[in-house]
């Protein structure tokens, strides 16, 4: 097998155990087997179980950003926009964690990778925000607002009791959002 197809099959073994077991309880042995590699030739690809999933959350970050971008509308209401990127963002997780309980560490902000991800999300949200709130809310700037969404969003996926649950409270948290900003802004 040529190693960029090793590294391949390592990283989609790792992700489908990942999203599975969870980080906590998804052994880097457990990785191996599942791709039908040795131990050390897993180690020659990823230092540690910690570097696998690093680069685990990075794909899928990417996959979802990707999403994001390709789907949501270019033109049209902020209030659209940013409804589409926070459903996007958070269901697919929301559901994981739902049919696989020991998945919910994936989306821990303790780790490093989840600290990353977050920070791609607010990236994203930043370019859809003005930065130019009402004077109310003068000291907001898109990266604040942004930073709030998301930690707010991080919430909702692991304490909503359902997905219409869910659906509510992202629309409450984009209307809410969206005061913010004048009807300019707004689309």
């Amino acid at each position: 097998m040529a190693d960029s197809d090793r590294r391949a099959t390592i990283l989609a073994q790792a992700t489908s155990l990942f999203r599975r077991l969870g980080f906590a309880k998804t052994s880097l042995a457990d990785v191996a087997r599942s791709a039908g590699v040795s131990r050390p030739t897993l180690y020659s690809e990823f230092s540690s179980k910690t570097a696998l999933f690093d680069e685990v959350i990075r794909s899928l970050v990417v996959e979802t950003i990707t999403q994001i971008e390709s789907g949501m509308p270019s033109e049209g209401p902020l209030s659209e926009r940013l409804l589409y990127a926070c459903r996007t963002w958070v269901h697919s997780g929301h559901v994981l964690v739902v049919e696989n309980p020991d998945a919910a560490d994936l989306f821990d902000p303790a780790l490093d990778a989840v600290k990353a991800s977050n920070r791609s999300f607010e990236v994203l949200l930043c370019s859809l925000l003005p930065d130019r709130p009402t004077a109310a809310v003068a000291e907001i700037s898109s990266e604040r607002m942004s930073e709030m969404i998301s930690l707010s969003l991080q919430g909702f996926k692991r304490f909503a009791e359902t997905p219409q649950h869910l659906d509510e409270l992202i629309e409450a948290l984009v209307e809410t959002a969206c005061l913010a900003y004048s009807d300019d802004d707004l689309g």
